[in-house]
């Protein structure tokens, strides 16, 4: 099930969609090979070689203005994406490839929106928002004819469903898809329908559940389907652990954790072993710890290569001569904190003389105007410079290399600052807003910080202007970033609420808070401003130790 989605997307798109785009025999063996990785990748380095691969080919479509091209190499990279982890970046490849369908004229582009849905609901689910999976699933099923697309998609639906423990809707879309997968000569579809039904039956506490797990594990066994087997033993260690059926559970327990050493993948192999030591409690405890060890080695590893290769493989491309850059080193230095300086003065110097303008309305428009500009110039200009110096400085400049480390660091601080910077500034899409805002809460959800939150669209957006949309999104931004870089909280609430035309967001964290006596509030004092601008109050709460809490009120 795993790479279930993986195939669908291949298949709705076709090979003879961008075979014009490839002429050459090598280049075709090539798409081949990394779309094989994609599919079935063996270690996360080749799925990282496979990423850098469809990102190349991307870029070249792009430069040829092939869009059938662009989209199908977007398709892979979010593929590659979700399974590195990397949800938010999957989602903007999945965004940027429907944007692309939407502008190809004279094109049946309904097997490529289907494909593109499905991918949103599993990135959707893996991020435990369910709702949101569910809706994108849904609007893959109103556009899909071929029952191939609808079982897939009505399959990962009922999936979603079991995860939320709603198993009545489950086995009503379960059942669709068992039927449907009737009438096509497909054993492994049937059997993975029979077994998803049975075990949700199961759940439902009918008899028929576990005759249907049973016969779908018959039918794995005869078309030596290792990966479906391995569903039906976990299926079946479930339901006879919950009728307390320990002999049974066992049994398939150890059935399961022989077939995942015959598939030899890590995670088969480490799931396996869970379900053993929770039945057992004995000495593949050993065993199962070694294997989570390495697994935890192999992706920290996997994170390592991946952010380096994302963030500096285009970069590296570009890297010329060495006499060349030898000769520009001083000259881009010196432009770099120019620019840096620059930026800072020309920003202070525009916000004061917007932030005394008599016209609230006009001058947050002015503001984010000149944010977006300039973080589009900070992002085009200085980022890109900066990245060059550390190259050179890492390939070829002649340093004691503790020193050279130390000057690496360095830069790359200020690179991951200015990146923030562009961040931070960056366009808002108003249109979409409670998207907006749901991505600006996805970029500050991270490892050891969880952020909760109710349903933002509880406020109606579309009644809301958009200087006042602006204002709380650089808000909440700012709020965020506080927390980011100060709190070292590990929860964090956003909620809002809506009372007619009143307005009500609060903002709370379980952080080290902090004592006002003495402290500079800057980030505290740019969110009332901008509160207060559009008519609105803002208070908070803190004491050292107690963590944050920050109400934000206005009206419509």
């Amino acid at each position: 099930m795993k790479y279930l989605t993986v195939s669908f997307l291949f298949f709705c798109f076709g090979l003879n969609e961008f075979s014009s785009a490839i002429t050459h025999s090598q280049q075709i063996d090539s798409l081949s090979y990394y779309y094989k990785i994609a599919n079935n990748p063996t270690t996360d380095s080749s799925l990282i070689k496979a990423y850098a691969y469809f990102k190349q080919k991307k870029n070249e479509s792009i430069k040829s203005n092939n869009a059938l091209s662009t989209i199908y190499y977007l398709r892979q990279i979010a593929i590659i994406q979700n399974e590195l982890g990397d949800y938010f970046g999957s989602e903007i490849s999945v965004v940027e490839a429907l944007k692309l369908l939407g502008s190809v004229k004279d094109y049946n582009n309904v097997g490529d929106k289907i494909g593109l849905y499905n991918q949103l609901g599993r990135i959707y689910m893996e991020l435990l928002d369910y709702e949101g999976a569910i809706r994108y699933y849904d609007e893959g099923l109103k556009i899909a004819k071929l029952k191939s697309h609808v079982n897939i998609i009505q399959n990962n639906k009922a999936l979603v469903y079991i995860q939320m423990q709603q198993y009545e809707l489950a086995e009503s879309n379960l059942l669709k898809v068992y039927e449907n997968s009737l009438l096509q000569d497909d054993k492994k579809q049937q059997a993975r329908a029979l077994d998803n039904l049975g075990f949700v039956q199961s759940k439902l506490n009918k008899p028929e559940g576990l005759n249907k797990l049973k016969e779908a594990l018959e039918l794995r066994m005869a078309i030596n389907d290792n990966p479906g087997l391995y569903a039906s033993y976990k299926h079946l260690v479930e339901v006879y652990k919950d009728e307390n059926d320990l002999k049974y559970a066992r049994d398939y327990a150890h059935k399961g954790y022989e077939v995942a050493k015959v598939i030899n993948s890590s995670s088969f192999i480490k799931d396996a072993l869970f379900r053993l030591i929770d039945l057992n409690k004995d000495k593949d405890i050993v065993e199962y710890v070694n294997i989570v060890d390495s697994i935890s080695l192999a992706k920290q590893t996997q994170e390592n290569k991946y952010a380096k290769m994302k963030y500096d493989y285009t970069e590296k491309e570009k890297v010329a001569k060495e006499q060349e850059l030898a000769k520009e080193k001083e000259k881009g230095l010196k432009i770099l904190y120019l620019s840096i300086a620059s930026f800072i003065s020309l920003l202070s110097i525009f916000l004061y003389f917007i932030l005394k303008s008599k016209h609230r309305k006009d001058n947050i428009k002015k503001v984010y105007t000149a944010e977006t500009q300039m973080s589009k110039k900070v992002h085009d200009e200085l980022a890109n410079d900066m990245s060059d110096v550390m190259n050179f400085v890492e390939n070829n400049l002649e340093m004691p290399a503790k020193k050279k480390t130390v000057l690496l660091n360095n830069l790359e601080d200020l690179y991951i600052r200015t990146r923030d910077i562009s961040t931070e500034t960056a366009s808002i899409d108003l249109v979409h807003f409670s998207i907006s805002l749901k991505h600006l809460l996805m970029q500050h959800h991270r490892k050891g910080t969880k952020i909760i939150t109710n349903n933002i669209d509880t406020i109606n957006w579309l009644k809301v202007p958009d200087h006042k949309k602006m204002a709380v999104f650089r808000s909440i931004q700012e709020l965020l970033v506080n927390m980011k870089k100060h709190s070292q909280a590990k929860v964090v609430s956003v909620v809002f609420k809506e009372d007619r035309r009143k307005k009500e967001i609060l903002y709370s964290d379980d952080g080290i808070g902090f004592s006002i006596v003495g402290i500079k509030l800057n980030g505290l004092q740019n969110v009332e401003s901008r509160i207060n601008s559009i008519g609105g109050s803002f208070n908070f709460m803190t004491s050292k130790g107690s963590g944050f809490k920050a109400i934000l009120k206005f009206n419509s």
